[in-house]
């Protein structure tokens, strides 16, 4: 088969699928959410989650771990499931 020399190459979308996928999974699987914008206080951290994650809050909290605020946030996402969230807090930030 001859190919047209004028048309124009794209890359596959293989890739950028694979990666999205790898991302929503990490997500849906618990794993630590990080920000650039580290939250100092837990309304940040819930606020953070209401915008990237949607759904119901059902319970927030933080704790101190090894000199470092965690916050744990408990979704209900729109599918119907509960999602445990970590959110390291932003260097100086109290429980």
């Amino acid at each position: 088969m001859h190919q047209d020399p004028n048309r124009i190459h794209r890359p596959a979308r293989r890739g950028r699928v694979v990666i999205f996928a790898a991302l929503l999974l990490a997500l849906l699987t618990g794993v630590p959410v990080t920000s650039s914008a580290a939250p100092v206080t837990l309304e940040e951290a819930v606020a953070q989650v209401e915008r990237t994650h949607g759904g119901r809050i059902l319970s927030a909290r933080s704790e101190q771990r090894n000199g470092q605020v965690v916050y744990l946030i408990r979704v209900l996402t729109g599918e119907q499931q509960v999602r445990d969230l970590e959110i390291r807090g932003a260097e100086g930030a109290r429980p």
